[in-house]
C-alpha cells in the first residue's frame, strides 16, 4: 500500500480531534468505565492538549493517507525520549498509532511502523519504543520487530482495572 505522510499543524486541530475519535472509539470503548471514553478523548484530543502539543517542537502528529487521499490513520511521536528501564536515551517514542476502521488488518500499521523506524534512523535514534495494553496488539508489534522489555501500568481512574496492565515494547534500530 502506498501512502503519504503529512505533519499536522495547529491549523489541523479540528481534523486531529475528528481523527482521534474516529480511530479510537471503534476499538476501545470496552476498556473504560462509564464516562471514561469521553474523559480520555478530552485528555488526548481536547483543544488545550492539542494546542500545547502542536506548539512543542519535540512532538509530531502525522497524518497518513493513501494515494487517493483517503485517511489511513495518524501517528503521534515524541522525537527523543528515553526508553524506560534502559540506558537508551535517544529513542523515538511512538505514543500513538491509530488506524481508520477501513484500514485495520490490511498491513497499514506495519507499513507505518516501518516509516517510523526509518524516520528514527534518519534522526540518529537507537530505538523506537511504545507502550501497549496487555490486551492490545502485542503480537502485531512483535511481528514488527519489537520486544517486550518490561511492564507498565496505565493509572487512569476511569480505566477498567483489568485493562491497566501493559507492556513496554522496544525495537532497536
Amino acid at each position: 500500500m502506498e501512502f503519504h505522510i503529512r505533519k499536522l499543524t495547529i491549523d489541523d486541530l479540528p481534523l486531529m480531534q475528528h481523527l482521534g475519535r474516529a480511530t479510537y472509539e471503534p476499538y476501545y470503548p470496552h476498556v473504560w468505565k462509564p464516562g471514561g471514553l469521553d474523559w480520555y478523548m478530552e485528555k488526548c484530543f481536547g483543544t488545550q492538549t492539542l494546542a500545547a502539543d502542536f506548539a512543542d517542537p519535540g512532538k509530531e502528529y502525522l497524518l497518513a493517507s493513501d494515494r487517493g487521499g483517503q485517511t489511513i490513520g495518524f501517528l503521534k511521536i515524541i522525537l527523543c525520549k528515553q526508553a524506560p528501564g534502559t540506558a537508551i536515551t535517544n529513542a523515538l517514542y511512538l505514543e500513538k498509532i491509530y488506524l481508520m476502521p477501513a484500514f485495520f488488518g490490511q498491513g497499514a500499521g506495519r507499513q507505518l511502523i516501518e516509516w517510523v523506524a526509518d524516520k528514527a534512523r534518519g534522526l540518529g535514534r537507537e530505538a523506537v519504543w511504545l507502550e501497549v495494553m496487555k490486551t492490545g496488539p502485542l503480537k502485531a508489534y512483535e511481528r514488527a520487530g519489537f520486544i517486550n522489555i518490561g511492564p507498565t501500568r496505565f493509572e487512569h481512574d476511569l480505566l477498567r482495572e483489568e485493562e491497566r496492565d501493559g507492556r513496554v515494547m522496544l525495537r532497536r534500530l
